[in-house]
């Protein structure tokens, strides 16, 4: 016996017919939403044998968007490690400058001035090598969640600088040589209780270069970044290594100059090494800013590259998973066609009464 539908179709006819029609009409909404959005399918599952070149693709983009990110992060900490720096090769020539002026005068008003001067240039440095890019520090290598010096506004009251005080004070005695050497092992001391700097930058200079931070810019390209605070070489008798360190410590005898005996030989020497010194700090100093500035131009080459491989990649991407037009506009207008020729025959077997199965 055959159920018949109200309509008077049998159940069995009509059931497949209007599922037939309802995967027509799914098959008319993919192929509309294909055409205004250009995509074949939003699942790699939809693109067919493309899938496979798309599943390639993919990786490549996320990849090059990650290096294009990390230049930009690498770039805005250059930027403010460049304006630092800039102010710190700033203070090392404000002192070049005092130090040429005491070796022509020194008076009691001149000696206490430069003093005064290295003093608050000493408190500003401290502070400049704990520059912030955001929440970490610029002067930080890859401990850049540790601020470099530990106290910036109180380093003139610090043991580093009370012992090298103490040198300076007695240079009319000891003599310069005795004081230049003293001061040296004061600036290189890495003891908690001397140094002005926090443990993971107390170290010599080749093992704070080791913490300089490199970034990912390329497949197995890598470019160090920044500047570390105590960053520098072997010691030598007249230099910590460091140029932060030498300047620190130039900056040091210049503000205890005030508690020395001008008068004295040993004072005189002592000016003229130190200005000799701080000449090589600047150097070496300005010799960073210019290191700096070419990392920042290389990552500029870099990120350039970066977004044409990104694009080039990205418009094939969009090759696989576009949608032909044409193709679609005939595939619509078929579907339609179909569709149309479903509907008229449902309406048809509805208008059918009994007697049509008989």
């Amino acid at each position: 016996m055959t159920i018949q539908s109200a309509t008077g179709a049998p159940v069995s006819t009509m059931l497949p017919l209007t599922s037939a029609v309802d995967q027509l009409n799914a098959q008319y909404t993919a192929l509309q939403a294909q055409l205004s959005s250009n995509v074949l399918s939003d699942s790699y599952a939809g693109l067919g044998d493309q899938r496979y070149q798309a599943l390639d693709l993919q990786p490549q983009i996320t990849a090059v968007a990650a290096w294009q990110q990390n230049v930009t992060s690498a770039q805005n900490t250059l930027s403010i490690s460049q304006t630092a720096m800039s102010s710190i090769t700033g203070i090392a020539t404000a002192l070049q400058t005092s130090l040429t002026s005491l070796q022509g005068d020194q008076s009691a008003t001149n000696v206490s001035a430069a003093a005064a001067e290295a003093r608050a240039s000493l408190n500003e440095l401290g502070s400049l090598l704990n520059t912030k890019d955001g929440s970490q520090y610029v002067f930080g290598g890859n401990a850049s969640d540790t601020a470099p010096v530990t106290d910036p506004s109180n380093i003139t009251s610090s043991p580093f600088f009370q012992t090298i005080s103490a040198s300076v004070a007695s240079v009319a005695t000891t003599g310069a040589a005795s004081v230049e050497a003293a001061t040296v092992a004061a600036a290189s001391d890495n003891t908690a209780t001397q140094s002005v700097f926090s443990p993971a930058f107390s170290v010599d200079g080749p093992a704070a270069t080791s913490l300089v931070h490199s970034v990912a810019v390329g497949d197995q390209d890598q470019v160090a970044v920044g500047f570390v605070a105590t960053e520098g070489t072997t010691p030598t008798a007249t230099s910590t290594g460091s140029p932060i360190r030498d300047l620190m410590r130039a900056l040091a005898v210049v503000g205890s100059l005030d508690q020395a005996d001008a008068a004295s030989t040993g004072f005189s020497t002592l000016v003229s090494d130190t200005a000799t010194q701080v000449g090589s700090i600047n150097s070496s100093l300005n010799d960073t800013v210019a290191d700096l500035g070419q990392t920042q131009t290389q990552l500029t080459g870099q990120s350039d590259m970066l977004e044409s491989v990104s694009g080039a990649l990205t418009s094939q991407l969009t090759t696989v998973k576009g949608s032909d037009p044409a193709t679609l506009s005939t595939e619509i207008t078929a579907t339609q066609n179909q569709l149309t020729a479903s509907y008229t025959l449902i309406a048809d077997m509805k208008g059918m009464s009994l007697a049509a199965y008989l």
